[in-house]
């Protein structure tokens, strides 16, 4: 019998037990003592391979478990609220993707067997040291040599450099007189299969985050590899390796959305504890709509992943702008979230307190990476500028579609197919083109038990709202364009893209949430119980000029109220902060010892 996302989550979380109980392999307390030694998390790692999470990442058809993309998103939910060193650490599995995007039928049955075996431990080896994310610049070479090529130089920093055992690199195969966009090739290499010598570690980094990871590098000196270990066509390289990150990215959610978990249980609870002003810390009006934006926050990444995950089987080809705005706005979501808990906490936030055992200060390092790898804000947002003329083109020219199998989270999917997923999506973005007719089925529903006449007017004038937010996002794209001091280039840099459109970027990445809550509740208000029918939080969200950014004072006392009671009684009953009932481990719960013990399973 297949298990949903939610049923999955819930027996991983058997399996690892309560992080809150030191005996379990992936526990609070370890963790962190883990990290200050910066040291690889092996058992937690250990404890994730025996329940088969590798299998997660092979598709059904080569006898894998990868059936659905939202069960990678809630699998790394799990890991991640943990120990985000373990999640960094085992999740380089997805590089395995590549195999599937880009590779033949005879390597897909190769790689697929090999990582069902198990022990496999990927690198994704593109950064070099002087090029960063300049990837077209890379040094890196593969030599084609009588049907083999010859491997030389060094990938740095990379997550699993010295401990991997295979690896995914880009090298140049071309000449000078090629295109630079077609120099580079892909290799999936299997260091057990070069010779002593051709292959070693470079050592690792010490970092502000994931001390516990392994970041180091990879040199290859004079390495021969067979012409079976090179992905897709010659000259491929650097397409195979951008259509990877697009569906990489967008995974990258759920660590956001783990780390994002923990910090507002570990605040929360801790100040429902504490006693101030002859009450609960928590009880202070300021401190309870702080800690009501942070779960409202939550809620909104939620919403943006869940809907990617489902856009992943319905809209692969168009989420080269879909992955750059979900990775983005969800890690801003929780990124704010972090300061706001932090300065909530107060002195706290400095201290090493035993009720948290610096978990809080942990997870707020370790989930800031988010933003970073697999392409950093920056450039993400650079992408979506780069395709915004053709948003602009795009939008409004969608035939007639039923949105309801992206939105309702009970709606079958097709397969996921990673190998659809281009790199230019021609302007095309389905959240986006939903739009016009969400705010159509919203201005069609009637007042009801849940959602009363002043609600239901507020919710139609926010969606009009947001629908005209959108549309005046695009006519700037084509003022911009026309603008002459934006097409002048005055610098010697190939890099030219208008901050200008940088700054539209980043607005369309709030309005992108905002309608992906707005689909989320017209699609599943009849079985997500009373809380979500009444859409009270989802007004909240509609407000907010930023969908990640709030202040003091910007919700009303008793909406302030009632979301902090929603998050407090989630968090009381052992649940994710989720608009789905997720349950965690048990309070005190040990690890599970066989598969024959989840009850979810």
């Amino acid at each position: 019998m297949e298990q949903s996302g939610t049923e999955l989550a819930e027996a991983l979380e058997e399996w690892l037990g309560d992080p809150e109980e030191q005996a379990n392999s992936i526990s609070f307390t370890d963790a962190l003592a883990l990290d200050e030694r910066d040291e690889l998390p092996a058992a937690g790692i250990d404890r994730l391979r025996a329940f088969g999470f590798n299998k997660y990442f092979v598709p059904e058809r080569l006898g894998g478990k990868l059936r659905s993309a939202e069960d990678i998103l809630m699998l790394t939910r799990v890991i991640a609220r943990r120990d985000m060193n373990v999640a960094v650490s085992e999740s380089t599995q997805v590089w395995m993707m590549l195999a599937w995007i880009g590779g033949d039928a005879a390597q897909q049955e190769r790689f697929a067997a090999t990582m069902l075996r198990g022990g496999v431990v990927p690198c994704l080896a593109y950064s070099e040291p002087g090029h960063g994310a300049d990837l077209a610049a890379n040094s890196f070479t593969a030599a084609p040599d009588a049907g083999q090529y010859v491997l030389d130089g060094e990938k740095w920093p990379i997550n699993r450099g010295r401990t991997s055992t295979h690896v995914v690199l880009l090298g140049t195969t071309g000449d000078a007189h090629t295109p630079a966009q077609r120099r580079q090739s892909m290799f999936l290499v299997d260091r057990a299969e070069l010779a002593p010598g051709e292959v070693s570690g470079v050592p690792r980094v010490p970092t502000y985050g994931l001390r516990g990871c392994d970041i180091s590098g990879v040199a290859f000196t004079g390495a021969r590899v067979d012409g079976s270990a090179r992905l897709g066509a010659e000259g491929e390289g650097l397409e195979l390796a951008l259509r990877g990150l697009l569906i990489t990215r967008t995974f990258c959610t759920g660590l956001s959305l783990g780390t994002g978990d923990t910090m507002l249980r570990a605040v929360s609870a801790f100040l429902s504890g504490r006693r101030l002003y002859d009450g609960a810390a928590d009880e202070i009006p300021y401190v309870t709509e702080s800690l009501a934006n942070a779960y409202l926050s939550l809620l909104l990444a939620e919403c943006e992943s869940l809907v990617a995950m489902r856009g992943l089987h319905l809209y692969t080809e168009q989420f080269s702008i879909w992955g750059n705005l979900a990775k983005v706005q969800v890690a801003r979501l929780v990124d704010t979230n972090s300061k706001v808990l932090a300065r909530t906490l107060g002195a706290r936030y400095f201290l090493r307190a035993a009720e948290h055992v610096g978990t809080f200060q942990k997870m707020l390092r370790d989930g800031a990476v988010v933003s970073v790898f697999d392409g950093s804000e920056p450039v993400c947002l650079d992408s979506i500028a780069l395709q915004l003329p053709a948003l602009a083109k795009a939008y409004g020219h969608d035939a007639a579609t039923d949105w309801a199998p992206l939105y309702d989270l009970r709606a079958e999917l097709p397969p996921f197919a990673p190998e659809r997923v281009a790199v230019f999506g021609r302007g095309r973005d389905a959240v986006f083109a939903s739009l016009p007719a969400l705010v159509d089925r919203l201005a069609a529903l009637t007042p009801d038990a849940h959602c009363d006449a002043d609600r239901l007017t507020a919710l139609r004038e926010r969606g009009a709202r947001l629908r005209e937010e959108l549309e005046a996002l695009l006519a700037r794209v084509q003022e911009v364009r026309r603008d002459p001091a934006d097409r002048a280039r005055t610098a010697e840099s190939s890099k030219t893209t208008s901050p200008r459109l940088i700054r539209i970027a980043e607005e369309l990445g709030s309005v992108h949430a905002k309608v992906t809550a707005l689909g989320v509740w017209l699609h599943n208000r009849e079985h997500l119980g009373a809380f979500f029918a009444e859409g009270e939080w989802l007004l909240a969200a509609l407000d907010r000029a930023q969908a990640h950014q709030y202040e003091a004072g910007t919700l009303g006392p008793g909406t302030a109220r009632r979301l902090f009671a929603r998050m407090d009684a989630q968090r009381t009953a052992g649940e994710f902060f989720s608009l789905r009932r997720v349950r965690t481990a048990a309070p005190g719960a040990r690890e599970a010892r066989t598969a024959g013990e989840l009850t979810a399973a």
